[in-house]
């Protein structure tokens, strides 16, 4: 976890102080040391509410929100914020923004205790033509899904073989 924060924090981009912040909310949450980190996490918090409050419909201070929300052990809160940021948008009006967004939602469901809602979520973008955003060999390694690690629906799908379409 030390290792991914520093090679973040050496990283010079030209990132906000939202995004940096809730990038960093997010390496806590994967890390499980988000307790650690309170502070810069209610800081994360004040401004994504402040920027909230300015553009309602932001939809990366949304996704922020749902992170930072998880992060201060408030689930149901951090599902809110993620299915709101889904319901504008979702895959069959916009396959980039909504792929994108449903991915999210499935995450905050993993780690909100919701396995069996993030495993349809992750069937459904196996099924579609998601890109890079939902891919079996993105899911076998991607730090994002230990919480689901050893559902045997979440094993299921990475066998590949039972993927069905969003209709099912």
């Amino acid at each position: 976890m030390h290792t991914a924060l520093s090679l973040f924090d050496s990283d010079r981009s030209n990132l906000g102080e939202l995004a940096r912040l809730s990038a960093r909310v997010t390496i806590h949450v994967l890390a499980g040391d988000a307790a650690q980190a309170r502070p810069e996490i209610e800081q994360a918090r004040a401004l994504a509410e402040k920027k909230l409050a300015k553009r309602p419909r932001d939809l990366d201070a949304v996704i922020q929100l749902s992170w930072i929300n998880l992060a201060l052990d408030r689930k149901s809160e951090a599902l809110v914020a993620a299915h709101k940021a889904v319901d504008p948008t979702p895959p069959e009006k916009d396959a980039l923004v909504g792929t994108y967004t449903l991915f999210n939602l499935a995450a905050i469901e993993a780690h909100a205790d919701q396995a069996a809602d993030a495993i349809k979520i992750l069937q459904r973008l196996l099924s579609m033509p998601a890109g890079q955003v939902a891919t079996i060999v993105r899911l076998k390694i991607d730090p994002v899904w230990d919480p689901i690690r050893k559902e045997a629906g979440f094993q299921q799908l990475l066998t590949g073989t039972e993927l069905v379409g969003p209709d099912k």
